[in-house]
């Protein structure tokens, strides 16, 4: 079972300007020079000083969480303050910075039993496993007759939803039961289709890139359903 996942390298820059364009974080001309200069298909990851990065540096969509271009965004005031800029039930935006120093405090790395050292989030590392594309994995799942489940939220743009979807396609499997909602407490929930050989892609409304941080109880009623056997989960 996988969130939100980086599937593949082309497809996922396809589906981030997509969904950006669709959701109006960029305008019809910033789409169509990206579109234009930007070769999906043979994409590497190497644009630096081509027209393709000249089209991307056009793009700005302000102020916004990227994985979650709906969400608040963390306000950091003159006076050092910070504060959500707008309220979402269970999720608040500034919860890194009490994290950090939570993590940072020493009773609590000893607690741990970890070394005591200054932590942080994120760590510059020179990181050389990391393949353009997870498919052929994906297919290598499929074909040992394990389940794939991969769910994605439908309001993060980096790991975007359509991004998903062209992955999938690629994958080439078969439907075996189409796309159609599935519902928890009598709302939809999102979407859900499953394919040949124990896969199945499913929606999560009103989600973003962390999808238990955005819909908890949806992303409970996904993680309960993935453990039961396909036959036997009532999606409707």
């Amino acid at each position: 079972m996988v969130g939100n996942p980086y599937l593949d390298e082309k497809r996922n820059i396809q589906g981030a300007i997509d969904f950006v364009w669709t959701h109006e974080v960029i305008s019809d001309e910033v789409y169509a020079n990206v579109t234009k200069n930007c070769d999906f298909g043979k994409w590497d990851g190497n644009v630096a000083g081509t027209a393709c990065s000249g089209a991307w540096d056009a793009f700005d969509g302000g102020q916004i969480d990227y994985y979650d271009i709906y969400a608040p965004v963390c306000i950091h005031a003159p006076n050092g303050a910070r504060y959500p800029s707008g309220y979402l039930p269970g999720y608040d935006p500034c919860s890194v910075y009490p994290t950090w120093a939570y993590l940072n405090d020493p009773a609590v790395q000893s607690a741990f039993h970890a070394r005591t050292t200054k932590w942080s989030s994120c760590k510059n590392l020179h990181w050389k496993d990391a393949p353009m594309s997870m498919l052929p994995t994906v297919k290598w799942l499929i074909e040992s007759k394990l389940p794939v489940w991969i769910f994605s939220g439908d309001f993060d743009s980096v790991c975007s939803l359509p991004a998903t979807r062209y992955s999938i396609q690629d994958l080439g499997l078969p439907v075996t039961t189409p796309w159609r909602p599935w519902t928890a407490k009598e709302e939809v929930g999102g979407y859900v289709q499953q394919y040949a050989g124990g896969f199945t892609f499913l929606s999560v409304r009103g989600a973003g890139h962390l999808v238990p941080s955005f819909q908890p109880e949806r992303a409970l009623w996904a993680l309960e359903t993935s453990s039961c056997k396909a036959e036997r989960v009532h999606l409707l």
